[in-house]
This record gives structure tokens, sequence and C-alpha cells, in this order.
């Protein structure tokens, strides 16, 4: 039974390997998201492809940020906002330099947490889900701003 279970455990670590050409960087230090208040007060939402360039030593160097396919281009203001945001992070020192690897930005609402304005009113909420080794989810509650009032 022993040697079973120490087969199986060997055969989840080597497999976990195959097929990759490089192994995923872990962290080092992360810089966490905001939503932008502009883009949540907006609904603005996308999802942003960063193709990230980093050092010898772990440092952001470049990022590249795309989003969304030709027929839905995701919000400029997303794409600079993940972009600056990923520079601030930092990692462990890669097994070589440059070392690019891609990481993704997903930006939505959540109608799930309470609203931010009208009569219940409660404050901005942001959720940041950071789902390691590729990928963040920055969430917010809906935003209803009064845009007229009743005249007596």
């Amino acid at each position: 039974m022993k040697n079973t279970a120490l087969g199986f455990l060997l055969f989840c670590i080597c497999g976990a390997g195959l097929g990759q050409t490089r192994g995923a960087l872990c962290p080092r230090h992360i810089e966490t998201p905001e939503y932008p208040q502009i883009a949540h007060t907006a609904h603005v939402t996308g999802k942003i492809t960063l193709t990230v360039t980093i050092d010898g030593d772990g440092n952001v160097k470049q990022v590249e940020a795309s989003g969304g396919n030709s027929a839905e281009q995701t919000h400029p203001l997303l794409r600079k906002y993940a972009a600056e945001n990923m520079q601030h992070w930092t990692f462990v020192k890669p097994p070589s330099a440059p070392y690019t690897f891609v990481f993704v930005y997903d930006f939505d609402l959540d109608e799930s947490l309470p609203p931010e304005g009208g009569p219940h009113s409660a404050p901005s909420i942001t959720k940041v889900n950071i789902d390691l080794p590729d990928r963040v989810t920055i969430l917010t509650n809906l935003s209803f701003v009064e845009t007229s009032r009743a005249h007596n």
C-alpha cells in the first residue's frame, strides 16, 4: 500500500511538469489591484491579457496589454490600469532572463454585492481573487448615479 501511494505521488509530481516548457513563476510582491473608479461608475468591464517580461532579478521590465478579440475590444482604461498595476509586482528569480509569460486581469461587475448609490446605498465594494499562476479577477458592485431630481 505504501509503495502504491509513493508511486502515485511521484507520478503526480513528475506528471505535473510534462508538456510544459516553462514552470510558473512565483510572485515575491503582489500589488493588489483596485477597480478604477471611473470604470466602476461607468460599468466598464473586460478581460485584459498581459504579456509580461521580467529581468534576471524578478523585476517587471515590460508589459504589453491586449484585450478581447477583433469583435470585442476592451476599454483602453482597463488595459492601461492592468499594465500599470503589473509594473509594481516582483517575482522570484526566474530560471532564465529575460523571462516572458502571459497573465490575465478580468474586471467584472458582481451583481450579488449590494449596489452603490440608490435608496439602500452601500459603499463601493471591490473583491480581488488572485489565482496564481496567471489570473487576477477584480469584481465590484454596481454603481447607480442619480441623473435627475424630482421637482416639487
